[in-house]
């Protein structure tokens, strides 16, 4: 009696595979699934109605602290004496600027000024020479206007404040050099319009300033300051 060559599959057992392939399938490939959108377009659409060309950091509203380097020069002499009580100039400038562009501010400067040596022709005695050494501190208060030129800052100022002038003039008296002060510091307030182009990146800025201080005390020669400029914006 021969054995048949193969026995037939339960019904029950092919369902069961039938399942187990169709489930296998769709999971690992579910119908109509989209594709991933790339990393770069989800960035761009995860903030639908902001412009992604938009520069970070281009508001100006903010703190900014700036402190410079620079060079003075006197503009003007005190009677018929030459004093120089800028020179080299180092300075601090704190500020918050609004939203709309206006700064408000506080400075302080020291310029070490030098001396310069000077003659002199009396009526009566003989001729003379002197040194007349000095140097100045400038501190107050400033307002101002910031304006954005694209990835420049343009910063227009007026400053008011108090100069002192600290003079030597060799040991010889003021009146004899014909000085209206007979004595240091001479202490003046000045008014000082000034711009500054600046260049900020994140959270640093650079550039260059320049401001011309008009002198309300007659001893104090009004100068002209050229200015390096570097600081932070918290």
């Amino acid at each position: 009696m021969s054995r048949p060559l193969s026995r037939p599959i339960p019904a029950s057992r092919l369902a069961s595979a039938v399942a187990i392939a169709v489930a296998s399938f769709t999971g690992s490939k579910p119908a109509g699934a989209e594709p991933a959108a790339p990393p770069g377009d989800a960035a761009q659409t995860s903030a639908p109605g902001t412009d992604p060309t938009a520069r970070a950091g281009s508001s100006v509203q903010g703190f900014d602290v700036l402190a410079s380097a620079g060079w003075g020069a006197s503009t003007t002499p005190i009677g018929n004496l030459e004093l120089a009580p800028y020179g080299a100039s180092f300075g601090i400038d704190l500020g918050y600027t609004w939203a709309f562009g206006f700064r408000l501010g506080a400075h302080f400067d020291d310029s070490l000024g030098h001396g310069v040596v000077q003659p002199r022709d009396p009526r009566v005695g003989r001729d003379f020479e002197f040194t007349a050494d000095t140097s100045s501190l400038n501190g107050g208060l400033s307002v101002g206007w910031d304006l954005r030129l694209d990835a420049l800052l343009l910063r227009y100022s007026l400053r008011v404040g108090v100069t002192a002038m600290y003079w030597d003039f060799e040991g010889i008296s003021a009146r004899r050099v014909t000085f209206e002060d007979t004595s240091s510091p001479s202490v003046g307030v000045n008014v000082a319009p000034g711009v500054a182009l600046l260049w900020p990146y994140r959270w640093v800025e650079a550039g260059i300033g320049f401001e011309y201080l008009a002198q309300a005390n007659g001893a104090i020669p009004s100068g002209l300051v050229g200015k390096l400029l570097v600081g932070v914006r918290p």
